[in-house]
């Protein structure tokens, strides 16, 4: 899979990214909004990791940002401040799921070969998949 990280933590990015190239997947970063826009531009992911929180930019204004340019990824959320109503935020905003953190690299593994297996890679949420990880 091609998968865009869009993280702010530097050891979140590099527990995921190091791990997901051990599993051959191909691995991009970005740390904002502009860079992601930029990047989204100019490829075409199979996946988007999304963290809600990005410092001065809002990952669900994002999502929203990147379904209304067409971008047809599957887009994973995730947040350390998990709620229902996060959850719900994050469908409406246009995420296929919805991830909580802490996780285990195993429990990420296992959404994205979820995506893969369901086909999920449209602009239109699925239902959406929670897991405390």
């Amino acid at each position: 899979m091609h998968i865009l990280i869009v993280e702010d933590d530097e050891r979140i990015v590099s527990f995921m990214k190091r791990g997901l190239e051990a599993e051959e997947h191909r691995v991009e970063v970005s740390s904002g909004k502009s860079q992601t826009l930029a990047l989204t531009r100019a490829n075409v992911y199979d996946v988007i990791i999304l963290d809600i929180f990005l410092g001065p930019d809002d990952g669900l204004d994002i999502c929203r940002t990147l379904r209304q340019r067409g971008v047809e990824s599957s887009i994973l959320l995730m947040t350390a401040k998990g709620t229902a109503e996060m959850e719900k935020m994050s469908r409406q905003a246009g995420a296929n799921a919805y991830l909580s953190k802490p996780f285990s690299f195993d429990d990420l593994l296992e959404t994205l070969t979820r995506f893969g297996a369901s086909g999920i890679v449209s602009n239109r949420p699925a239902a959406m998949i929670e897991q405390n990880l």
